[in-house]
């Protein structure tokens, strides 16, 4: 007999306090909220198996934010722990979860501290109790469902980073247009700009939930002191009241490491104008949905599992002031590490034809085409920033270009593993491909 989908969802307010914001007014608060930052939760469930996504509101991410929500939520339903998988939108205008994230903030310094503060740990108490209360509502929602799947281009908002034969990189962002000339450019990153959605229906048709994939920073806000839940948060919001009864879109950070929402700027803009693209770009995205929402074909979700793997990573050497700095705070929030690399973890959820692959990391798009090409699924999503963050999972080769050019560039400075990541990633996911069709 074949096996029953049951998809039910949910989504909670994360809202910090103004001054639990990742940057501050003058007044040692966060200016103004646009946009609610929230955790939104889907449960799959076969009759054998559930697993759960549970995306939140974030930009930086530790194991300790996984960890707090896995034990709450297996402890509030019967979802066992390594069958959640946690992951970021990558809102760079959201809550300040560590206390010292950028050395350049505290003047070109690495602060060593023991324990969190007070107010930061406060807040990573009440976002998990948000986030498990999210899985624990959208367990008790589990219906009946079918799902339907598909993809569409969205030009016009990511723009891909450009090396220079000189070694240099440009990652663009609204402060850095005007930083190279055409004749300099040595490559263009990889970058596809495709929208994947998946939406779960009742037996009558009507919507229940959706999840999307976007391989572009989530980040027009980031250099502004608001609580913005960015174009992602926007396009998702406008979907979610259009659609009414509950309906719940989980917009996910698919690929976005080597791609920034750069593209409506010919020179260098002010952090305002930058944020006031917010709804430009969401609107993108929103059309996007749409259009594609009648064309969505029905795929199989006969089956449910997740499955995952520890993995070792050795750090880049010698290790830049910024990694150098996140690496102390992953380890002040008890990230598994010792002085020579990190253990974190890969996952894959599996509904049927349909697989998302969770990576820990802000993941390049050309590792995400190759682990597309590898998977034996019909439909494969590639997820940023789930269960942890080692920032930039790049191909060897751009790692080496950065070694044997000497330059600091961005990537480099925040980048923790080295050249071995993207052989160790392909590696781990040929194991999880063939464990997750058992």
């Amino acid at each position: 007999m074949e096996s029953e989908l049951k998809v039910g969802a949910a989504k909670i307010s994360i809202m910090p306090p103004l001054d639990q914001a990742r940057r501050l007014g003058p007044k040692g608060l966060a200016t103004d909220i646009i946009g609610e930052l929230c955790a939104r939760a889907t449960i799959f469930n076969d009759g054998k198996k559930k697993t759960a996504v549970v995306l939140l509101d974030l930009s930086e991410f530790f194991p300790n934010i996984t960890k707090g929500i896995r034990q709450l939520a297996s402890r509030w339903t019967d979802i066992p722990a390594e069958n959640i998988l946690v992951c970021a939108t990558h809102t760079h205008s959201s809550a300040k979860i560590i206390d010292y994230d950028d050395p350049y903030d505290t003047g070109g310094v690495m602060v060593e501290y023991e324990a969190l503060s007070a107010e930061t740990q406060a807040y990573l108490d009440m976002l998990y109790r948000q986030a498990a209360s999210a899985v624990f509502l959208a367990d008790s929602r589990l219906q009946p469902a079918r799902g339907k799947i598909g993809e569409i281009s969205v030009p016009g908002i990511g723009k891909p980073r450009l090396r220079l034969k000189d070694g240099n990189v440009i990652s663009f962002t609204h402060a850095s247009m005007d930083e190279f000339k055409t004749e300099d450019v040595e490559s263009v990153s990889p970058y596809d700009d495709a929208l994947r959605v998946a939406v779960f229906e009742d037996v009558e048709g009507q919507p229940i939930c959706g999840l999307a994939n976007f391989g572009c920073h989530n980040a027009l806000a980031m250099g502004g002191m608001t609580l913005n839940s960015d174009f992602f948060g926007w396009a998702a919001e406008k979907i979610e009241k259009e659609t009414g009864k509950g309906f719940v879109l989980s917009l996910m950070a698919g690929p976005e490491g080597n791609v920034h929402p750069a593209a409506f700027f010919e020179h260098n803009v002010s952090v305002p104008v930058a944020e006031s693209f917010v709804p430009v770009a969401g609107r993108m995205v929103y059309d996007g949905i749409k259009k594609i929402w009648d064309k969505l074909e029905p795929f199989q979700a006969d089956v449910v599992s997740s499955v995952s793997k520890e993995l070792y990573f050795t750090l880049q050497q010698p290790l830049p002031l910024r990694a150098k700095t996140y690496l102390h705070g992953r380890g002040v929030t008890g990230g598994k590490q010792d002085e020579k690399g990190v253990f974190s973890e890969l996952q894959l959820i599996r509904v049927g034809d349909f697989a998302i692959l969770g990576l820990c990391g802000e993941v390049f798009h050309e590792i995400a085409l190759n682990l597309r090409k590898a998977s034996p699924f019909k439909y494969t999503w590639v997820n940023s920033l789930c269960n942890d963050e080692l920032s930039y999972l790049m191909p060897a080769h751009e790692h080496q270009r950065d070694n044997e050019s000497g330059k600091m560039n961005v990537q480099k400075e925040f980048a923790l593993s080295d050249g071995k990541a993207e052989g160790i990633i392909n590696k781990a996911y040929g194991e999880l491909f063939a464990r997750a069709r058992e």
